[in-house]
């Protein structure tokens, strides 16, 4: 499922309003029999549902959330007593059936999606006429073939109510033939040693093995955990902690897969650590990124989009949930396709790790699961798996994680006071990092069952088995107390400018502070994050877009500049560098940005007309700069400009904001990561759900505004 739902405790209650959230579009497809009920689906009037036991009949057409069950909004769903309709329609045959690889006994196979009138869940793949796979995608190995042989494969499709489609075209393929089996492992390398090292890393040598046919390469361990795999003869090991002893052994293998024993063992102690953390991790200019959710929709977007990126440049990062509860099954499974499609777009993944407070929006279930040591018995398995799957996709290529989101800040708000606002007095049930398997006792560190023991505890843990892990926190706007109702950010409204400025300082510290004794540096990590709220200001907290003075996050030039203050004091106070996640795309209507005709053949973006998933923000006209026509309410508001910033003017009706990536920097900001952060915002890239499912919803003007950033990025701090 996409995006946890991210609120402030007491400033971002939508749910009441769920009117305004019901699509206004016509259907786009009939009324069927849809299932058991689920959130981020888009149900039509007359959809049939059911949930615990009982049937509702959909009464008008919207993108379900979470809380909008059936017996929870009688406005939406009617307890039915009717039989639901029977879908007797069978799903498209599937084509393009082919073979991107095969072996001596088994065959890969590929083909393209079929469509369904409610859902494909399925294909059938069959050698001659035996079943020979059943698979939800549209790939599958077949295994269990002689060598030298030819085989014949047809797949159908199927969906939830047992309709089959036709049988593809038929696709023959050879298995390869057999040869000799090589048995013999290479010889075990020699001379282990280490030519330099730092405080986060270590370099290694050691002389070549043999092998009666050929040696391909080389594990390195440490700690007996595998941490590369070099095909010479040196490798460096990075992300390491400071003035920390870690044992290496190199074992060589072959192309049969045959691995020698393992080299002696080298003991190697990081040098002390600076106050400068390793930059490896990103470019010298301010980054950008995007939530992706990959599927055939960001496949066929990106195929678009990439040619008209300027020579050599692609989006820095993209970034997907890995959300708590139930979603926790799921992680495998998403670091699978985030991992591969990542390194496939040429982009960077960073997972945000959303396990402890992930789905809830709920300080209680962050308490009971930090004091569970079942659930973080759990939790600790998951991020070892994330870890290791993850690495073995990417490679020697770096890794990325947003750790926790709301965490820290639910723990700050509701909890703290109770131990002095002291993390190391918080309890927490780190203990089961070792029950778990996932850390050793008398091998890996002591952690206290403490808040500040569990945080040093995953960023160990994420290091442990990410080796090219990049990490950090992130913290919340709404944690620290003394914020007017509406949010610190309006402190310079309610106190004036100076004293407002003071008081947004003062609450960053104050979040900086807890994070710091809470352990978030640990280890070396990289940055602190920090987002807006994820839900286009537009309409977030009852947005109002023809009055967005009333909007909490509809901000103008003045509180952005809050904001960038807020993030100047973190990075002074943590020494971290930050980095912004979670920032809506949306854009101010009125903009006189020409569009490039490959997007909008009028030359022209349309207004966002603030139905589900199109409403107004004004982060991306903040920082990539944009001239807006405007009028009345909207034209008095975004003229504003408090803080005298060269960057905002005003010339009749036309409001200029100038790009403010340059101050981003400035305010030690290396990386803005942007996209939805719940189902119904603003869409810069395609996520599963819409239609058509290649195309944002904003029509392609954040993704623009990227491209020519990129022509001349801005140096990172």
């Amino acid at each position: 499922m996409f995006s946890p739902y991210w609120k402030a405790p007491a400033q971002a209650v939508f749910a009441a309003s769920a009117t305004l959230f019901l699509s206004l579009a016509p259907s786009l497809a009939l009324a069927a029999n849809r299932g058991a009920w689920a959130a981020n689906v888009s149900y039509v009037t007359g959809d049939f549902v059911t949930y615990s036991g009982k049937g509702y009949d959909c009464r008008q057409t919207h993108t379900s959330l979470t809380g909008w069950e059936p017996p929870n909004v009688p406005a939406l769903w009617l307890e039915g007593t009717t039989t639901p309709p029977q879908d007797t329609q069978a799903p498209s045959t599937p084509s393009g059936l082919t073979s991107p690889s095969k072996t001596a006994n088994s065959v890969s196979l590929s083909w393209n999606a079929s469509s369904d009138n409610v859902a494909v869940t399925g294909y059938e793949v069959f050698n001659g006429s035996t079943l020979a796979a059943s698979v939800s995608g549209t790939s599958a190995t077949v295994s269990g073939l002689n060598a030298n042989t030819t085989y014949t494969f047809t797949v159908k499709a199927r969906d939830a109510a047992g309709n089959r489609s036709a049988a593809s075209s038929a696709f023959s393929t050879t298995t390869s033939p057999t040869s000799p089996a090589d048995t013999q492992a290479p010889s075990t390398p020699s001379g282990l040693s280490s030519p330099s090292k730092t405080a986060s890393s270590v370099s290694l040598a050691w002389n070549a093995s043999s092998d009666n046919v050929a040696v391909t390469g080389y594990l390195v361990f440490r700690n007996g955990t595998q941490v590369g795999t070099p095909t010479g003869t040196s490798y460096t090991d990075s992300g390491l902690a400071a003035s920390t002893a870690y044992n290496y052994t190199v074992k060589a293998r072959d192309a049969a897969g045959n691995q020698s024993t393992a080299s002696a063992t080298l003991s190697v102690t990081t040098q002390a650590g600076t106050t400068n953390p390793d930059t490896s991790w990103r470019p010298g200019y301010v980054a950008l990124g995007t939530v992706y959710e990959p599927f055939t929709g960001t496949d066929k977007y990106f195929s678009k989009v990439n040619p008209q990126f300027p020579s050599g440049k692609r989006l820095n990062y993209g970034y997907l949930y890995l959300n708590g509860g139930s979603q926790m099954s799921e992680w495998h499974d998403r670091t699978v396709r985030l991992a591969t499609k990542s390194k496939e777009q040429g982009m960077t993944p960073i997972f945000v790790v959303y396990g402890i407070g992930g789905n809830t929006d709920d300080h209680g279930v962050v308490w009971s699961n930090l004091q569970s040591a079942g659930f973080l018995n759990g939790y600790f398995k998951g991020i070892k798996d994330v870890g290791q799957t993850a690495t073995g996709i990417i490679g020697t290529g770096r890794i990325g994680y947003v750790i926790e989101p709301d965490t820290l800040g639910y723990l700050m708000q509701h909890y703290a006071s109770q131990y002095g606002n002291d993390p190391t007095r918080i309890p927490a049930a780190t203990y089961a990092a070792y029950d778990s398997g996932v850390l050793q006792r008398g091998v890996d560190p002591a952690f206290p069952d403490t808040l500040t023991g569990l945080v040093q505890a995953i960023n160990y843990t994420l290091r442990k088995y990410t080796p090219k892990a990049f990490l950090g926190w992130q913290l919340n706007l709404w944690a620290a107390s003394g914020a007017p109702s509406n949010g610190i950010m309006h402190a310079t409204e309610v106190w004036g400018l100076e004293t407002g400025k003071t008081r947004i300082q003062e609450n960053a510290r104050a979040n900086a502070g807890f994070a710091l004794k809470a352990g978030v540096k640990y280890g070396n990590a990289e940055f602190i994050s920090i987002d807006k709220y994820g839900l286009d200001g537009g309409i977030a907290a009852g947005g109002n877009p023809a009055d967005p003075a009333s909007s909490p996050w509809f901000w103008n030039a003045d509180l952005w500049n809050n904001y960038l203050l807020f993030c100047k004091t973190l990075k002074e106070t943590l020494s971290l560098p930050v980095v912004l996640w979670q920032i809506p795309v949306g854009h101010i209507n009125g903009t006189q940005q020409s569009s490039p005709t490959t997007y909008n053949a009028s030359g022209t973006f349309p207004d966002l007309d603030h139905t589900t998933q199109r409403y107004e923000d004004s982060a991306s006209t903040f920082f990539f700069g944009d001239r807006i026509t405007l009028s009345g309410n909207r034209l008095s508001y975004f003229s504003k400009n408090v803080w005298n910033d060269s960057k905002v003017s005003v010339s009749g009706n036309v409001v200029t904001w100038g790009s403010h990536i340059q101050d981003a920097a400035n305010a030690g900001i290396v990386a803005i990561l942007m996209g939805a952060g719940v189902g119904i915002s603003t869409r810069g890239i395609p996520q599963p759900g819409a239609y058509p499912e290649d195309q944002p919803t904003d029509a392609y003007y954040w993704i623009t505004r990227v491209q020519q950033y990129y022509a001349s990025p801005v140096l990172a701090p």
